[in-house]
């Protein structure tokens, strides 16, 4: 009996150690790192109306095919400033296309300010390192007191500001 457990136990060690050792590697999984990337036309609206919302039509430039966008962007406020960084998913250690795309996504943005909006999207950086940027300023018309009283600023519709 004491030859049989000596057995046993060293069976299921051989069979845990065969196991953990195994080389199933998914081709799904692989390195990436995010990264900004450059806006090269946004297309908004010439003013907007106090507690309306819009959509902003932005178009970014993927260097190559292990660039990807998923709709990702930082939306960063500074004051009445909006930053825009939009962020790709970049695949490292597989063969890239170095063919350029450009792809476009939109941004919600109700008007919750009184301030003109400015619109500051990111456009990569200069030669000093100093980051470049797309700006537009976007004025906003104010309501009458009638027409506010019909008015749900705490609409689910309102992602951004």
């Amino acid at each position: 009996m004491k030859d049989f457990k000596k057995l046993l136990f060293m069976f299921v060690a051989l069979a845990i150690s065969v196991s953990s050792c195994s080389d199933d590697d998914d081709d799904d999984n692989h390195d990436y790192r995010l990264e900004y990337v450059d806006v090269k036309s946004a297309e908004v609206p010439d003013q907007f109306t106090f507690g309306s919302t819009y959509q902003m039509e932005v178009t970014i430039e993927l260097p190559s095919s292990c660039y990807f966008y998923y709709n990702q962007f930082d939306y960063i406020y500074e004051g009445t400033t909006r930053l825009i960084y939009p962020i790709a998913h970049i695949d490292e250690g597989v063969a890239c296309n170095p063919n350029v795309t450009e792809t476009t996504f939109s941004i919600p943005v109700t008007a919750l300010q009184y301030e003109p909006y400015v619109f500051k999207f990111y456009q990569g950086k200069d030669a000093d390192g100093k980051e470049m940027f797309l700006t537009i300023e976007v004025p906003v018309n104010t309501i009458n007191e009638k027409n506010s009283e019909n008015l749900d600023l705490k609409s689910s519709d309102a992602k951004y500001k």
